[in-house]
């Protein structure tokens, strides 16, 4: 499975505490689109003109609408501030599908770059130009296969050297000369070093805001875990074969979660470890699953973790040892059987503070979200 894994660095104009540019990814089963809009000017106003811009474009290109459309309303709607006092923003925007097919729109905003996988990278050249009412949208179209990245920026990084040896700045195909001469493969600190060669071109300093937002093509790592059982008992062996047959690492949350899938493996459910007096859940084993323990209060705990820095989290629990998985996996396939537990209504889970398995889940997803991953909700 292909996952496009999405990295942004910026750093603010000099002199100024907050940054005129504003970048962010959003995914879906089938797709995954990253936005970068840049605000006129500098500072809050600025700020406020790319947050505006991108909260419009997160919206739209969520919606029904096509990305085109989404891409071409928020263009439009641009003109007004030719002559108006509205927030203006220039963006780019790119869709990659899962078959690393691509779709990117630039408004007033740099060409994009595409870098393969050994290490050429090339300014790419609009294949159209498409009216949106009185603005124009550049279109580029193409594919990204394992190992190639896809990277846009603001003009602060095009514009650099403008006036200092560049008559228009280095331009695209300038950053895409330096891409191509350096060969760094890691995707942050080839951002790092592309926005240093801009500040070493303007005289040690961001002469503008400044944004590099890259999307790179890689294997996925996938996590999945079952939690509940099937709301009918005829879904069991469905739901356990499906969830075997998932790539990646498999855990399993519940006790009776574990009997279901032990059973439908024809597999042997052994204890391994009690829980411990400060409400670490029990362990148990199950041939083939790589973690079985409990499961609504190992949920719980394990939502209540997850903000902490990873290099914190030990081995030492198994609800440390669960977030560790969920942070280093990039797609998250939760199957949630939906069968009710009436113990989770007992007093004692209000008094202690444990959500009941339902809404731990669904609160669950979208933190999961908040944090990047592809989150692949199954119910039965």
């Amino acid at each position: 499975m292909n996952y496009f894994a999405s990295t942004i660095y910026q750093e603010c104009k000099e002199g100024h505490p907050v940054c005129g540019d504003a970048a962010r990814c959003l995914r879906s089963k089938t797709d995954t689109i990253m936005l970068l809009c840049d605000g006129v000017g500098s500072g809050i106003y600025a700020n406020i003109a790319a947050l505006t811009c991108l909260g419009r474009l997160s919206e739209l290109c969520t919606s029904s609408l096509s990305f085109l459309e989404a891409c071409s309303l928020v263009a439009n709607s641009m003109h007004r501030a030719r002559t108006e006092n509205i927030p203006f923003a220039a963006f780019s925007a790119v869709k990659v599908f899962q078959n690393g097919s691509f779709r990117a729109y630039t408004y007033e905003s740099p060409s994009p770059i595409l870098i393969r996988k050994d290490g050429k990278a090339t300014a790419l050249e609009s294949q159209r130009f498409i009216k949106a009412g009185y603005e124009v949208l550049g279109e580029y179209y193409g594919t990204l296969e394992k190992g190639d990245r896809f990277l846009m920026f603001s003009d602060g990084v095009s514009q650099a050297g403008l006036g200092n040896g560049y008559l228009f700045g280095i331009d695209s195909k300038g950053v895409a000369e330096y891409i191509t001469e350096i060969q760094d493969a890691l995707p942050l600190p080839l951002l790092k070093k592309i926005l240093q060669m801009t500040k070493d071109l303007c005289g040690g300093c961001c002469q503008d805001d400044t944004t590099l937002a890259m999307l790179q093509c890689r294997e996925a790592t996938q996590l999945t875990i079952v939690t509940g059982p099937p709301q009918g008992r005829s879904k069991d062996s469905e739901f356990v074969n499906r969830f075997i047959r998932t790539p990646g690492m498999h855990v399993v949350c519940g006790s009776t979660t574990a009997d279901i899938v032990a059973r439908e493996l024809g597999k042997e459910l052994k204890y391994k470890k009690p829980g411990t007096a400060f409400g670490a859940p029990p362990e148990y084993e199950i041939e083939g699953i790589d973690m079985t323990t409990e499961g609504a209060m190992m949920l719980n705990q394990v939502y209540n973790i997850l903000d902490e820095p990873v290099e914190t989290l030990t081995d030492a629990t198994p609800v440390e040892r669960l977030a560790k998985l969920i942070h280093r996996a990039d797609v998250i396939n939760l199957f949630h059987g939906r069968s009710m537990n009436e113990a989770h209504s007992d007093l004692i889970f209000k008094q202690i503070g444990i959500r009941p398995r339902h809404i731990i889940v669904s609160q669950l997803e979208k933190k999961l979200e908040n944090m990047g991953k592809l989150v692949i909700m199954v119910h039965y």
